[in-house]
Formats: structure tokens, sequence, C-alpha cells
């Protein structure tokens, strides 16, 4: 994979994940915008471990979202 597949393919995971965090928890696009980017669930996805880019967006949405509720 090349450096901007790479880069295109998180792109789309994390847009992908925060509309979820949208759909699932009823968030405007900014505040499911500031939620993800300020979680460190982000920043792994970002980062490309794999076995988060692996799962569903809609799980990763949650798992975000838990995070939120945390902090």
């Amino acid at each position: 994979m090349t450096d901007e597949s790479r880069l295109a393919f998180q792109a789309n995971k994390s847009a992908r994940i925060i509309r979820n965090l949208c759909e699932l928890y009823g968030l405007s696009l900014q505040e499911a915008t500031d939620v993800y980017y300020q979680s460190d669930t982000s920043e792994l996805i970002e980062e490309g471990v794999a076995d988060l880019q692996c799962r569903s967006d809609k799980y990763l949405a949650s798992v975000i979202w838990e995070e939120h509720l945390e902090s």
C-alpha cells in the first residue's frame, strides 16, 4: 500500500466513524468531529494500528463514545 492510498484509507475510515457518531448518538457533525479527534483511539487509528483498522466503524464509534463519556 502506498503512502497516498494509506492516507486515503485512514481519512475514509475517520469520516465513516464520525458519521456513525452522529447517527448513533445524535451529535452534530462538529460535535462528532470534536469527540473523534479528542480521543486516544483516533490517534491509534491515525497511526495505523492494524487491529483497529479491521474493526467495524460502528464498533469504533462506540469505543470512542465510551472513551468520551469517561473523560
